[in-house]
């Protein structure tokens, strides 16, 4: 394999630095041609989605392989004149490419330490969402609604692309990898005259329909999850809490659920708890 490489390369001797650089760029175009033309056809195929997003990775992969496999051929002899065009160029490439640098460098970071995989629901400043994909320069999600930087809606069919180097200085927020599972709270405000005893008697059994066996569902996932991160809750069952506000007394419902599964959840114990207030006349929503 070597002693082809050197047979192949004393075709490119006799070419300068300048020539061997534009066949290096030819190399890469053309393959990057060849790959759209492959992804094109397959995107015209009759296969599922999974299939056809692994085989386009793949062949994405395998083009850029080939591209450098290629290109080592062509300044395999190159000695002092490539080292003397680097030395001239190399600190405008370093700030021309700076960006591009920092973004591969946050792909190794997310490919090595994995802080988040495909299908997981991440948050990143501003951007919250799915994650699609994840490429050599950015993160692709499908963003979801937020409500009160704690209510988590459903997707809004919005693609973000999120450059790979904002992982690197960023807090990334997980909401469903190794523990899937949050606390959320729903506070209900009444007046001050209303019988709140009877109200949070309310809020716990219609709380406690609609979330049903949910303590055991997350003790069973608590269990897996505490084998790699020390996550241990001593109560996951669902409260009420009373606090006092300005003309208003609060009840807060505190609950865990899957993190995709709130916004549901959140409809049907507000509409239960709704249905069974307009039957006592001593209990008024402030």
């Amino acid at each position: 394999m070597g002693g082809l490489a050197l047979e192949v390369s004393s075709y490119f001797k006799g070419v300068g630095t300048f020539g061997k650089l534009i066949l290096t760029i030819a190399v890469f175009v053309l393959l990057g041609i060849f790959n759209k033309a492959f992804s094109n056809y397959i995107d015209k195929a009759n296969w599922s989605s999974v299939k056809t997003i692994k085989l386009k990775k793949a062949f994405s992969v395998f083009t850029k392989i080939l591209a450098l496999i290629f290109s080592i051929p062509i300044w395999l002899h190159e000695s002092q004149n490539i080292l003397t065009f680097l030395g001239l160029f190399s600190a405008g490439i370093a700030f021309a490419l700076r960006d591009l640098l920092a973004n591969f460098l946050g792909w190794l970071m997310i490919s090595s330490h994995k802080p988040f995989v495909v299908g997981d629901r991440i948050r990143i400043e501003d951007s919250l969402g799915d994650v699609l994909e994840m490429n050599w320069f950015h993160t692709t999600i499908i963003e979801v609604t937020q409500n009160q930087d704690k209510t988590y809606g459903q997707s809004t069919g919005r693609l973000t692309y999120i450059p790979n180097a904002k992982f690197i200085l960023q807090e990334v927020i997980n909401e469903s990898s190794t523990f899937p599972y949050t606390w959320n709270e729903i506070q209900i405000h009444l007046n001050l005259n209303s019988n709140w005893k009877k109200a949070k008697e309310i809020i716990m059994e219609v709380a406690s329909k609609e979330l049903g066996n949910m303590e055991e569902e997350v003790k069973e996932c608590l269990e897996v999850a505490s084998k790699t991160h020390p996550i241990y809750y001593q109560n996951l069952s669902h409260i009420v809490y009373t606090s006092l506000g300005e003309e208003k007394i609060t009840l807060t419902l505190r609950f865990i659920c899957r993190s995709r599964n709130y916004r549901n959840l959140e409809h049907g114990i507000i509409e239960g708890i709704l249905e069974e207030f307009e039957k006592y006349e001593d209990i008024e929503l402030k």
